[in-house]
């Protein structure tokens, strides 16, 4: 038996998915800090607890202040009390949804205010609960286009994309909007598509290109271009962008293509993106609707991107200081529908944090969610489907015949009953890489208690590129740290030395 090489890695299936054809769904790694038995390790990404559900949908944008928690589903600002109620808060003033996300900032406890954009019309919401109001502030007819807003040293600022600009409101105050407080795009002639705010400073992202302002202080109008602020990526997504700690990300696009994702701290934003997501993207019909999340837990930080008309979800770890180069953090999520033998997107996304809780809605139904790594089970109570399939072995295209296979866990983790009493794995092999695979073969993962039991396949059969894809759907803490294989070479390999 030999240990089974970079059994442990990302979703990479190249362009010739023969080269490598990995796939890594609903997992993600962690390189070891420290000496051990294992390098790294594949851990089970996080499930979901229903809360309550909305009679108004789909999840749209979600906010933590402070103390209280506030949503957009449909046309309905929510308040969410700590017992889960939902709170409509609009009732007088519907809000105009468009399909698109909506956006929430905070002016912080000077203004005491939440500025919501939706369908183009924005919207300040009073914090005071002496007050407690929702008043619409912005209409396109009369004040332009809001398509989506931000909040920098106490100023409200809309950015209308159909005009390429930004629209200032008082300081600290977002009901009063001066119709000659506002800038349009005159560096480049590409149009601003989007728009982030990273430390202290106003990213105007456009089609092509992208500017960075900042807080000058001079009147009437205080934000001016940056010297140093010209980018020269774009964006291809308007809501891919999301700050996440001190970085900015969002799927990127050049006057020499699209289908990168970026990472920036400053003025030089980085490719985080590799070869097989563009490869991926390449593929896709629409990225244009791409939706931008970001959730930490357990030391890890995740940018979430989900396609809603690709039905695909791609996870990047953000987590800094972490031994893994940009490509090795990439794996796909995906809501498996059960019915339908197939998978959706993530459902989960537009998460915050509350009184020590992950919180996130669902994209696709008004459904709110605890998120957290100790739960097993997906959006309706579903399994979460887990994937794993590893680079093929090859040898000078040479038959490749396996007689042991053991996939390397932690054993003993099942649970004292119901589903997950008895975790099973199960494993297909493919002896062309990947192209085609065989039934699944079962072999158990350990009842709780049993932490010497062995997850392990005999006569495993044979090809020129060898490849094992496991899956397990138990709601049980999976822990994969890697595989070993024993080969049995022909007589040609055998005159070469072997594997």
């Amino acid at each position: 038996m030999a240990l089974y090489p970079n059994f442990l890695g990302p979703a990479y299936v190249a362009q010739s998915p023969i080269a490598d054809g990995e796939r890594t769904m609903n997992w993600y790694a962690e390189p070891a800090q420290v000496p051990g038995e294992s390098p790294m390790a594949l851990y089970p990404t996080p499930g979901v607890t229903s809360l309550v559900t909305a009679g108004d949908a789909p999840g749209r944008a979600m906010i933590a202040v402070k103390d209280r928690t506030f949503c957009v589903m449909g046309q309905t600002f929510y308040e969410i009390l700590s017992t889960y109620v939902l709170t409509p808060k609009n009732s007088s003033v519907p809000m105009v949804n468009d399909g698109k996300p909506a956006t929430i900032s905070w002016n912080g406890d000077g203004g005491g205010e939440l500025f919501i954009t939706s369908g183009n019309y924005g919207y300040i919401f009073d914090l005071d609960p002496a007050v407690d109001t929702f008043t619409q502030v912005r209409d396109p007819a009369v004040d332009g286009g809001t398509t989506m807003g931000a909040q920098l040293d106490g100023y409200f600022i809309a950015l209308d994309t159909a005009t390429s600009t930004i629209y200032l409101s008082d300081l600290l105050d977002g009901t009063t909007w001066d119709a000659t407080q506002f800038q349009q795009r005159s560096i480049e002639s590409d149009p601003w598509v989007s728009m982030a705010v990273l430390n202290r400073q106003l990213w105007l992202l456009g089609s092509l290109t992208s500017e960075v302002w900042f807080d000058s202080g001079k009147t009437p109008f205080p934000f001016e271009p940056h010297p140093s602020g010209l980018v020269l990526y774009g964006c291809a997504a308007p809501y891919s962008t999301i700050v996440t700690g001190e970085t900015l990300l969002w799927l990127a696009s050049t006057s020499d293509g699209i289908g990168q994702v970026v990472q920036t701290s400053d003025f030089t934003p980085d490719v985080v993106s590799s070869f097989a997501l563009s490869t991926a993207l390449s593929g896709y019909g629409t990225i244009d609707n791409a939706i931008g999340d970001s959730y930490s837990e357990i030391g890890h930080t995740f940018y979430v991107l989900t396609f809603p008309t690709e039905q695909k979800t791609w996870a990047f770890d953000v987590t800094p200081n972490m031994a893994l180069p940009s490509p090795n953090r990439w794996a796909e999520r995906g809501t498996w529908i059960s019915g339908d033998n197939a998978y959706e997107a993530w459902h989960p996304c537009y998460s915050t944090y509350q009184n020590n809780e992950l919180l996130v809605l669902d994209w696709t139904s008004g459904v709110l969610y605890r998120m957290s790594h100790t739960v097993g089970t997906d959006v309706d109570g579903g399994v979460i489907r887990r994937l794993r399939r590893a680079p093929s072995l090859f040898f000078e295209n040479q038959v490749v015949r396996v007689s042991d296979f053991e996939l390397f866990l932690e054993p003993g983790l099942g649970l004292n009953s119901g589903q997950g009493s008895d975790p099973q794995v199960a494993l297909r092999i493919s002896g062309d890489g990947g192209k085609t695979f065989g039934n699944e073969l079962l072999s158990g993962a350990g009842k709780i208690g049993k932490f010497g039991a062995r997850t392990r396949w005999l006569r495993c059969g044979s090809g020129r590129r060898w490849m094992p894809e496991i899956v397990v759907s138990d709601p049980i803490p999976w822990r994969l740290l890697g595989a070993s294989v024993a080969i049995k070479a022909d007589s040609t390999q055998a005159r070469r030395g072997g594997m």
